[in-house]
Formats: structure tokens, C-alpha cells, sequence
């Protein structure tokens, strides 16, 4: 419904630049509207909602929904609002477990991974962890928590250190505040296994790759 009218031009979607039209985007359950901020839209986006209530019996529930704004005055968002049914909210927030609207130029804009990392260690407090198992774990588990982030953004010098801290404090000696020794060199420790490494993945590597893959 939503593709129908913004190809009859009753709807404006987002344009990045004129020729690409952005007017709705869905994964699982969630849904985003994305559109020209004007009261027309406003209205054929309630109109869409109650078409689609009548067509299929379900109703949107507008409680749990939000309205963004990007360069809109507060006024008018909170008219938007009352209108729709929903509440106001503001940039940036988070979307399939992801920051949208922050600068990923900034260390806090990554503190949520950050700490999801450290959160991951600490549910591992207490397990008696050999050498072999932390390499287990560091491959599998803690170095893909922040992919989907890293998916997206572009992660600053200083994250990027952060979490080689946070994987090698791991792996060395295990969970816990206690110093180790960190017997081998971090970019030894990331070769390939047939070049003598663990084939720990390399953060800035990593993140490079999954960014190029847009590209490609």
C-alpha cells in the first residue's frame, strides 16, 4: 500500500538523491515509515494505517510506535504526535539492537557494544577456563558481538583498542581484574592457524571487510 502510493505520487518518501525514493522499511516484526515531514504525508500515513486496518483486521498499535524528526521544530512533532496516536522521541535510538541518528565518530556512540562485551564476560565469571577454551569462545562468541555494529559504522581508533584490550585481557587471563602477561604479540595472535596465529579476528580488519562488503 505504502509502494502503491508513493509510485502514485500521493506519498512522499526520503530521496538520497532524487532518483532513490525511500518510503518503507521492514525486518521481522518492526516497521519504519520514512517520508517528507508535512501534514499531507501525515495524512496519508493515517489513511494507509486505516486502509490497512480494514483490509487485513489488524490494527497498528500506535502506543508502542515513536515519530522521529530531523530538522523539524519540537512543536510540530508533537502535533504529528497527537495526531497519530504516538509519542515523540529523539536521535539517536536503537533498531535491531544497533544505534540509528549517533555519531559513530565519538567513543560513547560505542559504549553500548562495549559494555556488551564486558556483560558477556562477566556471565562467564567462575567457569574454569583453559587456554584452548577461551580461544573457543574469544572466536565465536566475543569477537562477533560488535559485527552488526561494525557492519554499519565505521569504529574510531580508540574503539577498535578498547576491544583488542577487552578480547586480549580475555584470552591471556581469563575472567577477571587480575594482570597477566601477554605472552605473544596481538598481530601474531591474528594470523590465520596455518601461519602460527589463532585466527583471532583482527577488529580494524574486520571492520573493514564488512564495510567493503557494501561496496561490493
Amino acid at each position: 500500500m505504502v509502494r502503491k502510493a508513493t509510485d502514485a505520487g500521493l506519498y512522499s518518501g526520503f530521496k538520497v538523491p532524487e532518483e532513490v525514493n525511500y518510503s518503507l522499511l521492514q525486518f521481522a516484526d518492526d516497521t519504519i515509515i520514512v517520508g517528507d515531514g508535512s501534514w499531507s504525508n501525515l495524512w496519508k500515513i493515517k489513511a494507509l494505517v486505516r486502509g490497512f486496518k480494514m483490509a487485513s483486521g489488524l490494527r497498528i498499535n500506535f502506543t508502542k510506535s515513536k515519530i522521529y524528526g530531523v530538522g523539524c521544530e519540537s512543536f510540530i512533532l508533537e502535533a504529528a504526535a497527537a495526531f497519530l496516536g504516538c509519542k515523540t522521541s529523539i536521535f539517536p535510538f536503537k533498531f535491531l539492537g544497533f544505534l540509528v541518528g549517533g555519531n559513530h565518530r565519538r567513543t560513547r556512540f560505542w559504549r553500548s557494544v562495549l559494555e556488551k562485551m564486558k556483560d558477556k564476560l562477566g556471565s562467564w565469571r567462575g567457569m574454569l577456563l583453559s587456554i584452548g577454551g577461551r580461544v573457543t569462545l574469544l572466536n565465536n562468541v566475543l569477537s562477533n558481538l560488535p559485527s552488526f555494529s561494525l557492519s554499519f559504522y565505521k569504529a574510531p581508533i580508540k574503539v577498535i583498542n578498547e576491544i583488542r584490550k577487552i578480547q586480549r585481557q580475555f584470552l591471556w587471563n581469563g575472567v577477571g581484574d587480575r594482570r597477566g602477561i601477554s605472552w605473544v604479540k596481538w598481530d601474531s595472535i591474528c594470523r590465520s592457524k596455518d601461519k602460527g596465529g589463532l585466527g583471532v579476528k583482527d577488529v580494524a580488519t574486520f571492520n573493514q571487510a564488512l564495510l567493503s562488503k557494501w561496496i561490493w
